[in-house]
């Protein structure tokens, strides 16, 4: 009996305790983990970094996100510009120093989706469920917005963690449209099936074809598929017609886009090099105040002063070399190139030296997703083009040259009429009796005919 009341004291005691820690976390007074950017002051709560640097690298890290709109594109952003992060105690003390390292696609990931950037006060932000701050024994997050100054609104916060989940082709079971890619595809991830409404896959062939096709869930059967040498095209001139009016604007608007980019790149340069010859002059202080005859300790502190002599030079040397580049230093010539490509968007859109991803996400910025459907023409398909702005423009994708090998549309019809009475087997007997021949010449077989039901949208009801 002893003993059992003994553990219900220590479980009323934790419960207590952390009853009361919720409660003081209610009020966001709580000293939770914090990202980097963020410390904790005595009194005072959350706030932001005094580093100057580090703020500027946050924010950085943001506006590039809103530009590439992936993770991965965010660190290969900061990589490829020679752009340190920060990294500081996760417990926000100014005591321990910031340190600078590489940016990762993990630790981007994680740093879009931290609330605390938003402004918001997070405890326990890793639980599923949200819970009343005013019941202190159950689990769940305590979230209290614009509890501190954030680096983003939480409106773009809820738009930055919408654009990971929508960046993945599949997620929480659901086909999503994923990031722009490079590869061939124009229509990557924005194709819906015209029959069922669900995301068709992209297949590239051995010969350099693309494909869409659509395949039922669980059964994994053809809906149908789509060629995407027609189509494409298509969409691809629709857009070109609805970019020529904004020619101009876009070619101002580019750049103004690439002085800004310069501009923020230069700032980090500029504060990095500040730090570096800060700690030179400090380590040169520290020299100077050691006793000459002391030549163990000034031994040691004059190698650290050359150490960061040499590193202030290395920087110096990189930042000289990373202002020749663009977008940190344009010619006149390079300007006029950029205006001119801005006005004539389709050699701009055909240029070498233009990715397919940039003229994925150019397209997604006009148009919402696009909707394929085989008609009875076995070599049409309907295409309608679901804009940004909401409207719906509906274009037929017709093959200029006749295939060949094209079934005749007599067969089509006599599969039409006799497909939910036979069964495929029954209709390719039916077809080679009355003397039908495929595009190929050949009799037909029950996988000949499948595919000429399946084509034609013929679905069987049994």
């Amino acid at each position: 009996m002893k003993g059992t009341l003994s553990e219900a004291e220590l479980h009323f005691l934790k419960q207590r305790m952390v009853g009361g820690r919720r409660n003081k976390a209610g009020r966001g007074a709580f000293r939770i983990r914090l990202p980097v950017g963020y410390v904790w002051e005595q009194g005072d709560g959350i706030r932001l970094d005094p580093d100057e640097r580090v703020r500027d690298t946050v924010g950085l890290f943001f506006r590039s996100f809103d530009r590439i709109g992936t993770a991965m594109g965010v660190a290969r952003y900061f990589e490829d510009n020679g752009q340190p992060f920060p990294c500081r105690d996760g417990w926000g003390s100014l005591e321990s120093a910031v340190t600078w390292g590489g940016l990762g696609v993990s630790r981007a990931v994680a740093i879009i989706r931290n609330p605390i950037y938003a402004g918001a006060y997070a405890y326990n932000r890793h639980c599923q469920e949200e819970v009343d701050r005013e019941e202190p024994g159950v689990c769940g997050r305590i979230v209290i917005r614009d509890a501190h100054p954030g680096y983003i609104s939480w409106e773009q916060y809820e738009r930055n963690v919408s654009c990971l989940v929508e960046n993945r082709d599949l997620y929480g079971g659901m086909r999503r449209k994923g990031s722009a890619r490079e590869g061939r595809s124009l229509l990557q991830g924005i194709v819906l099936c015209g029959l069922c409404g669900r995301h068709m896959q992209v297949h590239y062939g051995s010969d350099g074809r693309t494909k869409y096709a659509c395949h039922t869930p669980m059964t994994r059967r053809v809906c149908q598929v789509v060629h995407g040498r027609y189509v494409e095209p298509l969409v691809e001139d629709e857009l070109l017609k609805a970019l020529n009016p904004e020619e101009l604007e876009l070619a101002i608007r580019a750049m103004e886009k690439l002085q800004e980019r310069a501009e923020e790149l230069d700032r980090q340069w500029r504060k990095r090099l500040e730090g570096a010859r800060y700690e030179a002059e400090k380590a040169a202080r520290r020299y100077h105040q050691v006793e000459p005859e002391n030549r163990l300790v000034a031994r040691t502190l004059e190698k650290d002063w050359n150490e960061r002599l040499e590193e202030a030079h290395r920087l110096e040397k990189e930042y000289l070399e990373a202002r020749q580049r663009p977008p940190c230093k344009l010619t006149s010539e390079q300007r006029q190139i950029i205006v001119s490509l801005a006005q004539d968007i389709p050699r701009l859109w055909k240029a070498p030296t233009t990715r397919n991803s940039q003229r994925k996400q150019l397209l997604r910025l006009l148009i919402e997703d696009v909707t394929l459907r085989n008609v009875d023409d076995s070599w049409s398909t309907e295409v309608a083009i679901h804009w940004k702005t909401g409207a719906v423009s509906r274009h037929m994708a017709r093959r200029v040259v006749p295939h060949p090998q094209t079934t005749a549309p007599e067969v089509v019809t006599r599969i039409r009429e006799t497909y939910q009475v036979k069964t495929d087997l029954e209709i390719a007997q039916t077809l080679n009796a009355e003397g039908h021949k495929s595009g190929y010449g050949k009799p037909f077989t029950v996988g000949g005919v499948a595919h000429l039901r399946e084509r034609g949208g013929m679905k069987k009801r049994n």
